[in-house]
């Protein structure tokens, strides 16, 4: 009865290891809208593979005529408005003004990028303040190059539509915040007034994303009576009526409000006006309407988060527009993959020969645990933030083979000691993984690395040993036994 039941236990771990394989190289496929489709994720494959996108970004050489709000030293302090519509110096005097402002008026032609602002200092800047965007989106696989004489910019990443329109967006914005008077269109806070940014949440009724402004010190104060000044007010006016034969003085209560408009990269996110005084410095604008749609919701937030990003990183002092967007394909091609699945399939099948031969109904086992290694380490990859490239293919193979001689020791213990796998499996276990300590401070090394490619081997070499100690703890140590 006992034999019985170990035997049931040891098909059981093979069943689930077959399983984990299947799973691995087949996937789990369910129809949804007649459609079969794998839930399962597919791998995520890096631009040496996938191909790459070289975009091209010229200087924006593009000028408006714009009737703006001058003072005293020649700074443009804003546009001119009538209530939130721009007007010019031609048709001003057809619009009578909410309310007189200190400053001199005039029509300047703005260019987007100012001659004297095209330096090589400048174009460096740009390329860094670029990178500290990229960075902050977790966009890890670029290449990006600066013409120190054109102020040219060219990005290679991979194909990635999502990821192509978040660098393009982090590029062409230069990131301007301007808090505006709805009514004139003068300049009341800027960028130089705000500490930081940063995105809140809610799901009160539904999901509602915020922008969030921490204003800095010095603006703080100022904020306060902007949120006093800009608000809703009763307009007593004195109207005379007729009433019957006697004329009286009737007033009569209108609403008067005074509103703001909050403008990044010339896009008004939101017209309001404040209900209460703001004394902390701090302010939440609204991104998108609230959503019951998940989906939504993490559109809306991906939104609000390139808005962040811009305003945390600095303006940029060089304003570019996207010229050519080019696909260009990998060297390493559908054959090269072919190639290293047909090597990767000689070797296992060599493999398990080789312990069946030597080792019997045991080796047969290894052979069996070394392929379901395989199939639980592809479905690792799958799950985490793990990007297939040539360099990590290479180095899951290493990593596998390293798996195969972890078992192959194990099997050679078991002949001296055949009868005790716990002995056996710690004496091989405490000579092999204290062998690979330096690979394991290498790997954690490379994976907290900045550079993508040394960052996509560490995390391979990472996730490949944790998985080898887990793996080989709960099945191979186990099904052996049995």
């Amino acid at each position: 009865m006992k034999k019985m039941s170990k035997r049931i236990e040891e098909i059981v771990g093979i069943l689930i290891i077959i399983l984990i394989s299947i799973i691995a190289f087949v996937g789990i496929w369910k129809k949804e809208n007649g459609i079969w489709k794998n839930i399962i994720p597919d791998y995520k494959y890096g631009m040496d593979i996938k191909g790459t996108r070289e975009l091209i970004y010229t200087i924006d050489t593009s000028a408006e005529d714009k009737y703006v709000y001058v003072d005293e030293a020649g700074n443009i302090k804003g546009e001119v408005w009538k209530d939130g519509n721009n007007i010019t110096e031609e048709n001003e005097d057809a619009n009578n003004e909410s309310e007189n402002v200190e400053y001199s008026k005039e029509t300047r032609n703005i260019k987007k990028n100012e001659d004297n602002n095209l330096t090589k200092e400048n174009f460096e800047k740009a390329k860094t303040i670029i990178q500290k965007r990229l960075k902050n989106e977790k966009i890890g696989e670029y290449d990006i190059r600066i013409d120190d004489v054109t102020g040219g910019l060219v990005i290679e990443s991979k194909n990635d539509d999502d990821e192509i329109s978040k660098i393009t967006n982090l590029i062409t914005n230069p990131g301007k915040l301007q808090i505006i008077d709805y009514q004139n269109g003068l300049v009341l806070l800027d960028n130089s007034n705000i500490k930081k940014s940063s995105v809140v949440s809610s799901n009160n009724n539904g999901y509602a994303v915020y922008l969030q402004l921490e204003f800095n010190k010095d603006s703080i104060e100022k904020l306060k009576e902007i949120s006093n000044k800009y608000i809703e007010t009763e307009k007593e006016e004195n109207k005379k009526e007729d009433q019957d034969e006697n004329q009286e003085n009737v007033e009569d209560s209108e609403k008067e409000i005074k509103y703001i408009s909050i403008v990044v990269d010339g896009t008004k996110l939101m017209k309001t006006y404040f209900s209460d005084e703001i004394s902390q410095g701090i302010i939440q604008i609204p991104i998108g309407n609230q959503a019951n749609d998940y989906e939504k919701f993490i559109e809306n937030s991906n939104y609000a988060k390139l808005i962040s990003t811009r305003l945390n990183t600095g303006i940029l002092p060089i304003e570019y527009e996207l010229e050519t967007d080019n696909f260009v394909k990998s060297e390493f091609n559908l054959q090269n993959c072919r190639n290293l699945l047909i090597f990767g399939i000689s070797f296992i099948v060599i493999a398990s020969i080789a312990f069946i031969i030597k080792y019997r109904k045991n080796g047969l086992l290894g052979a069996i645990l070394c392929i379901g290694y395989i199939g639980t380490l592809t479905i690792v990859i799958k799950y985490t933030n793990t990007e297939i490239t040539q360099n990590s293919i290479i180095t899951a193979f290493l990593m596998i083979f390293l798996n195969y001689i972890f078992v192959k020791l194990l099997l050679k213990k078991l002949i001296n000691i055949p009868n005790d796998i716990d002995k056996a499996y710690l004496e091989v276990s405490k000579k092999f993984y204290l062998s690979i300590i330096p690979i394991v401070i290498i790997s954690l090394v490379f994976t907290l690395d900045s550079n993508y490619i040394i960052n996509t081997i560490g995390m391979m070499v990472f996730w490949n040993i944790v998985l080898n100690i887990i793996y080989n703890l709960l099945f191979t140590k186990n099904i052996l036994k049995k």
